[in-house]
């Protein structure tokens, strides 16, 4: 039943204040962005009712056109400010919206008025003059008069009353007044639009998204930093955008934005670092460099930035040899890069770069960045089952890249993304406490990599530590809140607390990364063993026919022979989803 309007609402152990717009949990203050409050309220007063997205959309932003991921950022803020209670209390609607599951309970106006003091045993009430005037009236001025020394305490008595009463309401209607101030950005957070790249040329669309990427790897070594994800950023690609609006949507505090230009060997950036709260440009260059010796043009921007924020980069990190291929092989790996990391990648996709890497490291055998991204053509295959259109078993895969990411690691093993191939080759592997501690060195060397924030809450769940693996996920979420392989961080995150016995919210997760990407066939399977587990049949079938209808010849047992666990404890946990797959119809 729709909740009507009210100033103040209550939903199990959260108030929330319309009017002053805030969020009390047992009379603590919680922060929400003003678009998330704004969503929460409208959630809220349609409690019980499925609200589409569109409607949301409508309602919150009525001014801006704004994609569903700014509605999907939002709800994911609530929930983590809701914390335990975010998932059962908003739910999501597949293909519908979403649904405020918990009672809600309007307050009404005179319950935030605090009665008088109780009168003391024995004593009579002295009634206000108001009061005694109706009494007067009511039993026809019966009552005997009133000694002037008490009317003149009585009158007192009043006034002071009254004056208590217009501080409160003045006190209460500043309170309401006042606007809540949404949480400053960290004083050192920023993000790296995509670089713009006129002229409809492949090779230097390819160009700037490399050299989008380097720089944001390398801002990410400034002490204390925040960096927002280069997966992220991409979103905004092609977009002409506000960076104030920038700002507020990714909670940075500096935005950098700029564009390419590329003429034969030399090449020409435009920049400009602007407030993302006030978008006043701190300062604006240009910046000339050439094709071959691409590390020293990444330096040089990243070097620019910091002064102009007044930082100190770590020399030892940002003058470090990069791996650098001659110039014959520079193009074939901007386009493998292309293809597997600025691109939703398919199977087709990932064997053109596996092909163009193996060129690259034919060509040039000290790239430790050429062979490292050659392993992960393989682990990508590994993790996304297309094992079968490569006529491949799991085992040959995983030993390709087990022996790729090693040579890569030998020859450029202070080169973060290096580390994290190696470190994602062993956690598919089934090593996983080495994989924990080669992805720990990877955050070491770039704090701000969303990607290997996943792989280490992978390792850990492949170890049983599934509230750890939790936390790792959820960094991952915030430093790429839009990436394109969200549905990667969703799924995992659903196995994590499907292995704790966290039923609903693991049904919550898995139905999130089938509505990110529905094509990703075993983000169904968890759907349908959570379910399953619930005693929700119907979803459950549901979802295991449309997993079965990407994967058909997978079985319980194919999950078992992929041995994904790294430990027994990891094992006894996995254990709850096979028992989900074979109530919700799976064969052995």
């Amino acid at each position: 039943m729709q909740v009507r309007a009210a100033n103040r609402l209550r939903f199990e152990e959260f108030d929330l204040d319309v009017g002053c717009r805030t969020l009390r949990r047992a009379g603590r203050r919680l922060d929400l962005r003003p678009r998330s409050f704004d969503v929460l309220v409208y959630l809220a007063e349609a409690a019980g009712r499925p609200v589409g997205k569109d409607e949301i959309l409508a309602a919150v932003w009525p001014d801006v056109v704004v994609g569903e991921e700014s509605l999907t950022r939002c709800v994911s803020d609530i929930r983590q400010v809701l914390g335990e209670h975010g998932q059962h209390i908003i739910k999501t609607l597949p293909r519908r919206g979403y649904l405020f599951a918990a009672p809600v309970e309007p307050v009404p106006a005179s319950r935030a008025v605090d009665a008088g003091p109780a009168t003391p045993a024995g004593e009579a009430a002295v009634p206000s003059s108001s009061a005694r005037a109706a009494i007067g009236t009511v039993a026809g001025e019966a009552a005997a008069p009133v000694r002037r020394g008490a009317a003149a305490v009585a009158l007192w008595s009043g006034l002071a009353a009254a004056i208590v009463a217009v501080a409160a309401l003045a006190w209460w209607w500043q309170q309401r007044s006042a606007p809540v101030v949404p949480p400053a950005p960290p004083r050192l957070s920023i993000v790296v639009l995509p670089l713009a790249s006129d002229g409809g040329d492949p090779a230097q669309d390819r160009l700037a998204a490399v050299l989008t990427d380097e720089i944001t790897v390398d801002l990410s070594r400034i002490p204390e930093s925040f960096v927002i994800a280069r997966a992220t950023a991409d979103s905004y690609r092609g977009r002409s955008v506000d960076a104030r609006r920038v700002g507020r949507e990714l909670g940075v505090r500096y935005v950098l934005d700029g564009g390419l230009v590329r003429l034969g060997d030399t090449v020409r950036l435009t920049l400009q670092l602007v407030d993302g709260e006030s978008g006043r440009a701190l300062w604006a260059d240009r910046i000339d460099g050439e094709l071959p010796d691409l590390p020293a043009l990444y330096r040089r921007v990243t070097g620019t930035v910091a002064r102009s924020l007044d930082l100190t980069l770590q020399e030892v990190e940002t003058a470090r040899a990069r791996a650098r291929p001659g110039a014959d092989s520079q193009e074939l790996l901007l386009q493998a890069r292309w293809l597997l990391q600025f691109n939703r990648t398919t199977p087709d996709s990932l064997q053109q770069a596996r092909r163009l890497l193996e060129q690259v490291s034919a060509r040039d055998p000290g790239s430790g960045l050429a062979f490292a991204l050659l392993a992960q053509t393989y682990n990508y295959d590994v993790s996304q089952r297309w094992l079968s259109l490569r006529g491949a078993t799991r085992e040959q895969w995983l030993q390709q890249a087990d022996r790729l990411s090693a040579q890569a690691f030998q020859l450029d093993p202070a080169d973060a993304r290096v580390v994290g191939v190696r470190g994602t080759t062993l956690a598919l592997a089934g090593r996983s406490e080495q994989a924990v501690e080669l992805l720990g060195r990877q955050i070491g060397l770039n704090r701000n990599d969303a990607s290997a924030w996943f792989w280490l809450g992978y390792a850990r769940c492949t170890l049983g530590r599934q509230d750890e693996a939790i936390a790792a996920l959820e960094q991952a979420r915030r430093l790429s809140p839009r990436d394109p392989n969200l549905n990667g961080i969703f799924v995992v995150t659903a196995a994590a607390h499907l292995y704790l016995g966290r039923d609903r919210e693991a049904l919550e997760w898995a139905r999130r990364s089938v509505l990110e990407r529905p094509q990703h066939a075993v983000a169904h399977s968890w759907v349908a063993a959570a379910a399953a587990n619930l005693g929700e049949t119907e979803t459950a079938r549901a979802a295991l026919a449309e997993f079965r209808r990407r994967l058909p010849s997978y079985t319980i047992s194919s999950f078992r022979d992929e041995r994904l666990c790294a430990n027994d404890l990891c094992r006894a946990q996995r254990e709850r989803y096979y028992a989900g797959l074979e109530k919700a119809g799976l064969p052995e």
